[in-house]
């Protein structure tokens, strides 16, 4: 039987520190069926890794998933034409067609291509830190963490950048449905319009890159198959995906990687002390503030997990921080440990590995050695994580005081 006992997942005390009630989850009933959504939330390691792998375990779920996370748009044609766009992402393909997509999009997310990119990351990050001077304040999530993640995508996408805060409203409001945070019919039909909009621009943009080729990621992706009319609305759709969750996925991970260091003064010390741990300290900040909390699954079976049994049709919610926070898998999993070795779920695992983490590990990387130049870093007032979702969790302020 499935608890009855109701867990505030979604609740803003929820968003504002997850950890205690993963915790609570993982020991009293670490295979949770929420009610008010209709899912289930697996919160061990174990579960999580094996249901990600588990092929009764599907990602063509865009029905399911956009139907249960936004109810009041159930049974207009305005949900039926977001199913049809979004049923065609990576996200929510499987074989053969998820390999297909995969390898288009891994022309230019193979980590060689990232690390092509590195000098156009460096180069947005001292442009975002150039206002800053010895002593000065700055807003890490939109002085900062916005700043490098939007012009990053822009940047190596060559989208066009006076639609800036076209791109920052869209994918704020298309995310607000990946991560079960739009149940009210305003956003949801924000989301709606949002998603129209983004693809009606990167269809553009990717015919007029078919026309004139450059070096951009979407001219990589085009390859020599530029003529071939599948592959250009193929990269169109994968593109939305790629820009769509890359934006606020690397925006407040830079900022929850800066908010853990300043929480943990000694590990920002040592790292200080030890740049050499720069490398495994991205991985340890990656585990242990990560700004995606879940990701999902549909069941195509009837299954069993932790004793529970999933029905074919229900939504399966591996909750990733949670697994990144067990001690069957990691030691003292609530310390910050800078130093320690190993790789978090937090852009799973298998397969349908997220292939922007290497993007988002080197907009880290690169956010971390420039404002590590500044020899001090003080909070200065309050921060909350108002607008979090379960694919979207970082403080909506920072303000830092970084001193020479």
């Amino acid at each position: 039987m499935a608890s009855t006992r109701g867990y505030p997942i979604l609740s803003e005390a929820f968003f504002a520190d997850p950890y205690p009630l993963l915790r609570q989850l993982r020991e009293e009933c670490p295979v949770y069926y929420h009610a008010p959504i209709g899912a289930w939330f697996l919160a061990r390691h174990d579960h999580c890794e094996a249901a990600v792998r588990d092929r009764r375990l599907v990602n063509a779920r865009a029905r399911e998933l956009l139907s249960t996370l936004m109810p009041a748009l159930r049974g207009t044609a305005e949900l039926e034409a977001m199913i049809g766009q979004w049923s065609r992402l990576l996200w929510f393909l499987d074989p053969p067609q998820h390999t297909r997509s995969r390898g288009l999009v891994m022309r230019g997310f193979s980590a060689a291509a990232i690390e092509r990119v590195r000098g156009e990351v460096r180069a947005t990050v001292q442009q975002a830190l150039a206002q800053v001077e010895a002593g000065g304040e700055i807003d890490v999530v939109w002085q900062f963490a916005d700043a490098v993640a939007l012009e990053v995508l822009c940047a190596i996408f060559g989208l066009p950048g006076e639609q800036r805060g076209d791109f920052r409203r869209w994918t704020t409001d298309i995310m607000q449905v990946a991560g079960a945070g739009a149940t009210d019919e305003d956003p949801a039909l924000r989301a709606k319009e949002a998603s129209a909009r983004l693809f009606g621009l990167l269809a553009a943009v990717v015919q007029e890159r078919r026309a004139h080729p450059g070096e951009d990621m979407i001219s990589r992706f085009l390859g020599d198959d530029r003529d071939d009319p599948a592959v250009l609305e193929q990269v169109t759709v994968q593109c939305f995906q790629m820009v769509g969750a890359g934006y606020l996925t690397s925006r407040n991970q830079i900022a929850c990687a800066v908010l853990a260091l300043l929480q943990h003064p000694d590990e920002l010390a040592r790292l200080r002390a030890e740049p050499q741990l720069l490398g495994p300290a991205i991985e340890e900040l990656l585990r242990f503030a990560p700004s995606v909390l879940t990701t999902n699954r549909l069941a195509a079976e009837d299954l069993e997990i932790g004793g529970q049994t999933i029905r074919k049709g229900e939504l399966v919610f591996p909750i990733l921080a949670a697994a990144n926070r067990d001690p069957a898998a990691f030691a003292e999993p609530d310390r910050l440990d800078l130093a320690r070795r190993g790789r978090p779920m937090t852009f799973s695992v298998g397969p349908h590995y997220c292939p922007g983490g290497p993007l988002a590990r080197l907009e880290l990387e690169e956010s971390l050695m420039a404002l590590l130049r500044f020899s001090r870093w003080e909070l200065i007032g309050e921060f909350d994580y108002r607008g979090a979702s379960l694919q979207d969790r970082g403080p909506s302020q920072l303000r830092v005081r970084l001193d020479a």
